[in-house]
């Protein structure tokens, strides 16, 4: 079996609090949308701007393999395939249930204007399906989902700088 680390999406966290069985996280929302080629036309960009958020706090249960404290930095990682399954439900999901009702209305000879009303409602009901799925009892059990906490992260000290006179 490989290494879980090498197929880990990595999100650097500031630890918030502590208790008995929860540590809560801080982790920052970085924005390259700056500098982002298609930030003309992206929704992340929106939402980002929506929020004045530049924070988000989770909970998660505290590790038994590391100690930590308040101000702590940590590494958080989620599995790359839970990322992608993720979008693909997310994203394709819908689209592929709003073509499935587009198709059936053209088979069934439906003008073109009932056709898009049919992908329409095909949309909806993929994003109700989608909805649905993502509150189950399987989803909300599922500990795929999960960030983990990999490491704690170290300031490097050859990242200081020392000056010397000449």
């Amino acid at each position: 079996m490989s290494n879980t680390q090498d197929s880990m999406i990595e999100q650097a966290a500031h630890v918030h609090s502590i208790d008995q069985t929860t540590v809560w996280l801080d982790t920052l929302r970085l924005s390259t949308c700056n500098s982002c080629s298609m930030k003309s036309g992206c929704g992340q960009r929106l939402m980002n701007q929506a929020t004045d958020c530049k924070r988000s706090r989770i909970a998660l249960p505290v590790p038994s393999t590391m100690s930590l404290s308040v101000g702590d930095e940590v590494v958080l990682g989620i599995p790359q395939k839970a990322f992608i399954k993720a979008s693909l439900l997310t994203f394709a999901m819908p689209l592929i249930v709003m073509l499935a009702f587009a198709l059936l209305a053209q088979w069934g000879a439906l003008s073109e204007p009932l056709t898009v009303v049919t992908a329409l409602a095909g949309l909806g009901f993929g994003l109700l399906v989608l909805r649905w799925y993502s509150q189950s009892d399987a989803m909300l059990s599922s500990n795929q989902w999960q960030p983990v906490i990999l490491r704690q992260q170290y300031i490097d000290q050859a990242e200081v700088l020392h000056f010397t006179p000449e």
